[in-house]
């Protein structure tokens, strides 16, 4: 791939990521279900965009754990995405596939040796809320976005987030145009 074309899709992959984290932690703080909803909504299109291109990234790198986990997660955030406004049954099935998503798409990035060593014992650490938050839900137990479990897992996936796109922006070369 050319120089100047990687750098672009890492710097929309970082757009991506970076909305997702943003408008996901703007929607847990809103106590109004339907704004709730919409920034979530805007959050899973920057994830999944984000994580796509990362898929692409990886793989032509030839970092097949990368790949593969980032492509788990576009298609977890993507189940999650459609429950948005489903029924209450069929979001509550939705949030519970998509966490249990979360699990190994994290633990395939831990994997990977492309992101620092915090990053990824962050991500796989993330992974274990999402796990018992969708057991608990898998369970007919009642899990919901705002809840402890959920709230910890996306605490600790937006610092791995955040983690991803400096890792991405360090190694994406900035030209100089003067």
């Amino acid at each position: 791939m050319q120089q100047q074309a990687r750098v672009r899709l890492d710097l929309l992959a970082a757009a991506g990521l970076a909305t997702g984290a943003l408008f996901g932690v703007g929607g847990s703080l809103m106590h109004t279900p339907v704004w709730r909803e919409f920034l979530y909504e805007i959050s899973s299109v920057g994830l999944v965009v984000g994580a796509a291109l990362l898929t692409v990234r990886y793989l032509m790198a030839g970092d097949a754990a990368a790949a593969a986990g980032f492509l788990v997660l576009a298609i977890g955030e993507a189940v999650m995405s459609g429950g948005t406004v489903a029924e209450p049954g069929a979001a509550r099935a939705s949030f519970g596939a998509g966490m249990a998503l979360y699990v190994p798409a994290l633990v395939l990035v831990g994997l990977s040796r492309s992101f620092p060593l915090w990053v990824r014992i962050v991500g796989v650490l993330a992974g274990a809320p999402f796990l018992l938050a969708a057991a608990k839900i898998f369970l007919d137990g009642p899990v919901f976005s705002t809840d402890a479990l959920p709230g910890a897992g996306y605490g600790l996936l937006t610092l791995t987030i955040v983690g991803w796109i400096a890792t991405i922006l360090r190694r994406t070369p900035v030209k100089d145009n003067g």
